[in-house]
């Protein structure tokens, strides 16, 4: 008997063209998945994990949620996650980044992140269409984690300044 493995193939795709079949899935309302490339969103999304993109279905990120989106000024698709909601426009900004993305209008959002895998194991994500409130629960606490987080470090990085005088 022979065994015949199948290679999984991949297909790169520009960022442009990312965004459009993004979009164009998602019209039919549909998920789209794909791999995360950089590390703005570190530690809780890395580099080649495998990323699912939900369409919004009526429902406006909130704060704390990871969100796909075409940046205003350079067209990009990206991956960041919600601070503050204002009107018709979100403060967004990357984990593992200082500075904030600038206000990214409401029709810029192509959807929310609804799963995260990790070299094949799914990461824990809450469900935000059928847990509503405890996603918005546990986001808003996992921005406060990196609030506390980024200022252990900053701490941290002074006392050693000091031990080394």
């Amino acid at each position: 008997m022979m065994f015949v493995e199948k290679k999984k193939e991949e297909v790169s795709l520009s960022g442009q063209d990312m965004m459009e079949l993004l979009h164009a899935v998602q019209k039919k309302g549909a998920a789209f998945r794909f791999k995360a490339t950089g590390s703005s969103m570190s530690p809780s999304i890395c580099n080649d994990d495998m990323i699912t993109v939900s369409p919004l279905k009526g429902i406006l990120p909130f704060s704390g949620e990871v969100v796909a989106f075409r940046h205003p000024q350079t067209g990009r698709l990206i991956l960041h996650r919600v601070v503050l909601k204002r009107q018709n426009a979100f403060l967004i900004k990357g984990d593992n980044l200082r500075e904030i993305d600038s206000h990214i209008p409401i029709e810029n959002v192509l959807g929310v992140v609804t799963k995260v895998e990790r070299k094949g194991r799914a990461i824990f994500w809450p469900d935000r269409f059928r847990h509503r409130f405890l996603a918005k629960l546990y986001f808003k606490g996992y921005i406060t984690y990196l609030n506390i987080r980024r200022r252990l470090k900053t701490i941290f990085r002074f006392t050693l300044t000091i031990f080394k005088r």
